[in-house]
Order: structure tokens, then C-alpha cells, then sequence
């Protein structure tokens, strides 16, 4: 049941990028599906549109388009209809909605598809349709807006300006681009078709530009934000969701069953099926091992996220470490930060 249901019932997803940062794990798979607490990435956002009650996800695919539909199927495990959408070429972020627009009628939400969040979707809607706005974007406040979009409003939440990462905010708002918006279909017709087209440097300015209303919802409760772009922050997501910043997540925790004797297991941990791990092994805390790995005696792993069917060596040292898929780690092989991934594509 949906907490407080949402007037908007549509959402885009954008999974068709890359995940450039994320190399070498994204060569094999898609960024939407990396795991996180065992989970398709993508999934965190599919659970939150669940919870507000909307009914039907457009995902916009391209690169390993074939991977995303096998593993969520039809949605209906989060409480909707998932509807995949593939593009030819990659058309960036706007130019993916537009290759949706056949599936779109009315107002719709849009994430980009590497968000981990927790925001109250009803209070953006109404706050869109309050403003009469072609488009309204979910802000959050940042210390450091260097790695972010600023965005910049009048005293009524109207946006006046955009600025891609400059290194300060004149106005001490400190305001930028959560990734997320509520748009009018009518934005639609403001995009070319079948050619790249940026949300950020080409169609808001445009859109700010000929004058369409755009406002910038600051939200009442400032609820968990990541994105999951770099393995820095793919490591702190894993951190974060293990410590419980996202009240709604779960997880089975590694026990006694999965060891052997003289296992020493420091919570917060995350554990998958079918996982051994070896006599005197430690583990944790914030580990997060997938499905059917193995570990080896002795070895210690803290701070680390291990894909599904890796094999970690005895005596192995791993910290801060993200572990490829199918990946074998010698044994005695220590490691701080970083991936372990062999794989070239």
C-alpha cells in the first residue's frame, strides 16, 4: 500500500548509460543492475515509485539493453508495470524520454537511474502542479556544489539559472540538481527526435530560456540521497544502506550457518544464499557478499561489496574493495581500495 499516493502515475528510468566510472564492472553488466545489499541497483527506485502508489515505469535502455528485462521482468514484484524502451543509439538523457513519448500521457516523473533516495513523491507532485510548471526539479542542499548542476531561484522557487559545477553560489543557496523532475508531456514536443539530447545542458536552458515556468521543490524533509556513479561511491552507498540511513531497505545479515568455526562476523554485513565462508575467516563490518561466494579461511574482508560467484582466497586482505562477478582472488592477496576485476571486454 502506497503511503501517500502520488497524482502522477508515470516514471522514466534512465538506464542506458554506460557507467563509465563504474569500469570495469559495467563492462558485463549494466549499471541498473549492479548489486547493492543483493539488490539491482535499479531496484531502489522501482520500491521507492511503489510506495507512492505509481503504477507503470518506463525504462529507457541501450547499453546491454538484452540484460535489464531477463533480471526485473515485469515489475510486478514492486507493486507495477515495468515497460522497457530501447534506444537504436544513445540519445542522452532527454533524448531518451523523447524516445519514450508514444508510452507517456500527462504529467510523469523522471530519475536518472543511478539514484539510491528517499523523498516524499506525493509532496513533488503537488508542488509541480501548484507552480504550473513544465518542469519541476527535486533540489537538495550540498556543501561542495563542484560535482554538481547549481541551480538558482527567485524568492518563489521559480528557477532563474543553471550552472554546471562552478565552484561557488553567490546567493549561499547552495541548491543543486537531485536528478529528478516532474515533467509536463508537453516538454515533449520541446525535443528533437532521434539524436542526443541533454536534460541538463540542452533542454532546461532552452526551456528557461523561452520562458517556460520551471520550479525548483526544496523538500520539507531532507530524506537519504546518493548517486551510485563511482566505486567511491558505490562503497559509501553499501555503507550507508548497511548503517539504516534508508528507513525502508533490508537485508539477511551473514549468521553462523553460512561459516565454519572460529568465524568472526562484525555487523553490519549483508549475505547472500548459498555463501561458505572458512574457519577463522573475519568478516566486516559493512561486507556485503553475493550469492554462491565462497571465502576462504582466514581471510578478512571490511568495507567491501563482493559480487555474486567470487572465490576469495585463504589468508586474503581486502578493505574498501568491490569484488567483479565470478572473480577468484588468490590466496593471500591483500588489497586496499579499489576493484578486483580481471574481465576486459
Amino acid at each position: 500500500m502506497a503511503p501517500n499516493q502520488s497524482p502522477i502515475s508515470q516514471a522514466v528510468l534512465l538506464a542506458g548509460g554506460q557507467g563509465t566510472r563504474l569500469r570495469p564492472l559495467t563492462y558485463r553488466t549494466p549499471k541498473a543492475l549492479l548489486p547493492v545489499l543483493n539488490q539491482p541497483l535499479i531496484s531502489y527506485e522501482l520500491i521507492l515509485l511503489g510506495r507512492y502508489g505509481v503504477s507503470e515505469a518506463i525504462l529507457t535502455t541501450a547499453y546491454h539493453a538484452d540484460k535489464l528485462r531477463p533480471a526485473l521482468g515485469t515489475g510486478r514484484r514492486w507493486g507495477l508495470r515495468l515497460t522497457y524502451v530501447q534506444e537504436e543509439r544513445p540519445l542522452d538523457t532527454a533524448g531518451a524520454i523523447k524516445n519514450a513519448e508514444l508510452l507517456i500521457a500527462g504529467d510523469f516523473f523522471a530519475f536518472n537511474g543511478d539514484l539510491i533516495l528517499d523523498c516524499d513523491l506525493t509532496e513533488l507532485a503537488q508542488a509541480h502542479r501548484q507552480a504550473q510548471a513544465a518542469v519541476t526539479i527535486l533540489l537538495r542542499r550540498v556543501e561542495d556544489i563542484t560535482h554538481f548542476g547549481l541551480i538558482q531561484r527567485d524568492d518563489r522557487g521559480y528557477i532563474t539559472a543553471f550552472h554546471e559545477k562552478v565552484p561557488d553560489d553567490e546567493t549561499g543557496q547552495n541548491t543543486v540538481n537531485a536528478g529528478v523532475y516532474v515533467m509536463a508531456s508537453e516538454v515533449l514536443n520541446h525535443i528533437p527526435a532521434d539524436r542526443p539530447y541533454s536534460n541538463e545542458t540542452d533542454l532546461f536552458p532552452a526551456l528557461l530560456e523561452q520562458g517556460l515556468p520551471m520550479y525548483g521543490h526544496l523538500p520539507a524533509r531532507e530524506g537519504y540521497w546518493t548517486d551510485v556513479g563511482r566505486t567511491e561511491t558505490y562503497l559509501a552507498a553499501n555503507r550507508d544502506l548497511l548503517s539504516g540511513q534508508l528507513p525502508w531497505a533490508n537485508w539477511p545479515e551473514c549468521s553462523a550457518d553460512q561459516a565454519k568455526d572460529d568465524v568472526t562476523i562484525q555487523g553490519p554485513t549483508c549475505c547472500g544464499e548459498d555463501v561458505s565462508i572458512g574457519a577463522g575467516a573475519q568478516i566486516g563490518p559493512f561486507v556485503t557478499l553475493g550469492h554462491d561466494v565462497q571465502v576462504g579461511e582466514r581471510a578478512a574482508l571490511r568495507d567491501c561489496i563482493v559480487h555474486p560467484g567470487a572465490v576469495i582466497g585463504a589468508n586474503a586482505a581486502l578493505e574498501s574493495v568491490v569484488v567483479a562477478e565470478n572473480e577468484v582472488v588468490a590466496d593471500g592477496h591483500s588489497q586496499t581500495r579499489g576493484v578486483l576485476c580481471t574481465y576486459e571486454p
